[in-house]
């Protein structure tokens, strides 16, 4: 087990004393800051057969090939999570071999991390075809498992990812069955690569909706970047940032707000795509509003938690709390309140969509 780390070896990566086979080796490991905490981000190898064409460890890519050794990256993450530098594993991989035993490896490193003493998070982004019963495994060791779709079509998958499979069989499949067996939205995610086929956001805003429905409750969208050596480097330019804060949004609306996915195609424009911002703070849920003039005025004093949440400036958890405080005060009291429990900047941007007394 770790006695030592060098902390800021490199910038996002650590170094940790680990037992190995020929004594105390030293290991890096990659920490990724995530919203719920620093992550040990990693592959379980680089190496892979896949020729995705917007991939830096494609098979099409010289770059190096490493795999970590049975056990040795369980005793890495545990040795990072005990100096405090990281508070949970996000494990990938390459697909170095049949699907099952990929799936079967990192389900297997995942087990040895719990069994050295780890309760916290673990996410396990699955292989394209595991089986059903690596699923269920997964569910079974792993806080959310995963498989990423990567674009949100078969059309879309054929053109950047042919070797992957059957879209609906190998991809969609196995990240339903887990939806099902997980029954927690929170448990299941997925990720697609946004531009890397030319796609539109209706294609997407109409994938999101269905895989909210069934029970996928978190999609990543990683905008599409040109990677020197890959066949789509000299066909695609970058997609901008904001596109994915966009449909991330989306997502949000629909999954946390209980927007109807009508709502948000109607803002698309005549190429299928959703209006870039106006301004820096200009969010999708702004747009809405101004497409549908006659949700507004709200008043706080009778609208229902529905109703609430469509104010842009008002969230879920400030809605619910607009609706308890409205049980103990009422006309002036109750702008007061609503006003406190927004604060002075969400409450500017909301005042205009709210009825109030004054």
């Amino acid at each position: 087990m770790a006695v030592a780390g060098v902390r800021a070896w490199r910038w996002g990566r650590y170094r940790v004393l680990v037992e190995g086979a020929g004594g105390l080796e030293v290991e890096e490991v990659p920490v990724y800051r995530s919203s719920g905490g620093p992550l040990m981000k990693v592959l379980l190898s680089s190496a892979c057969m896949m020729d995705c064409r917007y991939c830096p460890f494609s098979r099409y890519c010289r770059v190096p090939r490493e795999r970590w050794p049975p056990g040795k990256l369980a005793r890495a993450f545990t040795a990072a999570w005990q100096m405090g530098l990281v508070g949970g594993l996000f494990l990938s991989s390459g697909l170095y071999g049949d699907p099952e035993r990929v799936a079967g490896d990192m389900v297997e490193e995942a087990r040895r991390v719990r069994e050295l003493g780890f309760r916290g998070y673990i996410a396990l982004r699955l292989m394209p075809g595991t089986p059903k019963w690596l699923v269920r495994e997964a569910l079974g060791v792993a806080d959310r498992v995963g498989v990423n779709l990567e674009a949100p079509s078969p059309s879309g998958l054929a053109e950047i990812a042919p070797s992957k499979g059957s879209w609906s069989l190998d991809l969609l499949g196995p990240l339903l069955y887990a939806a099902r067996e997980a029954r927690d939205p929170r448990r299941v995610s997925t990720q697609l690569v946004l531009g890397a086929a030319g796609e539109t956001d209706e294609e997407h805003v109409t994938l999101a909706a269905r895989l909210l429905g069934e029970g996928v409750g978190v999609i990543y969208y990683s905008p599409y970047t040109p990677v020197p050596g890959t066949p789509l480097a000299r066909r695609r330019p970058p997609t901008p940032a904001w596109r994915a804060r966009l449909l991330s949004e989306a997502v949000a609306l629909m999954r946390d707000y209980g927007y109807d996915p009508r709502w948000i195609l109607d803002a698309l424009d005549d190429r299928g795509m959703l209006p870039r911002p106006r301004s820096p703070g200009e969010t999708l849920k702004d747009v809405i509003a101004r497409l549908h003039p006659e949700w507004y005025p709200v008043d706080p004093s009778t609208a229902g938690w529905s109703e609430l949440v469509r104010v842009p400036g008002i969230g879920p958890k400030a809605a619910s709390r607009i609706l308890r405080a409205r049980e103990a005060a009422r006309g002036a009291r109750l702008d007061a309140a609503v006003k406190a429990i927004l604060g002075p900047a969400r409450y500017r941007r909301a005042r205009r969509y709210l009825h109030t007394t004054h």
